[in-house]
């Protein structure tokens, strides 16, 4: 369980560094990742990169809300412009979700392309 959650704290904390400077694309990275090592780490990877990538990103957002910087009026303002009920909490949760999405789309990527090990080998 140790394991676990280091696992997942580390993956965290690059996601969050990824997104703090900019870099969207860190999830989708992580889940190629996941995806070509799923079979050598011996637990469920997938869902725990999904919920790493989704603390990731929930970091730097709540962070920079806690700096007294506009993001609850630039989320609402994003979420009018790409026709969404113009709430904070609706871009936050949109947000998120495509990082979970970016993380599955990699790891399927990733199992797609690379062969597997057989059981015997």
């Amino acid at each position: 369980m140790a394991r676990r959650l280091a696992w997942l704290i580390a993956v965290a904390a690059v996601v969050a560094a990824g997104a703090y400077a900019g870099a969207w694309f860190v999830p989708f990275l992580a889940g190629l990742a996941v995806g070509a090592a799923a079979s050598r780490l011996g637990f469920p990877s997938v869902p725990f990169a999904v919920l790493a990538c989704v603390v990731g990103w929930a970091v730097p957002l709540w962070v920079l809300a806690l700096r007294g910087l506009p993001a609850g009026a630039t989320a609402r303002v994003i979420a009018g412009l790409a026709g969404l009920p113009p709430h904070a909490a609706v871009t936050v949760a949109v947000t998120l979700l495509l990082a979970a999405l970016q993380v599955l789309a990699g790891a399927w990527l990733a199992r797609a392309l690379l062969p597997r090990r057989r059981a015997s080998e």
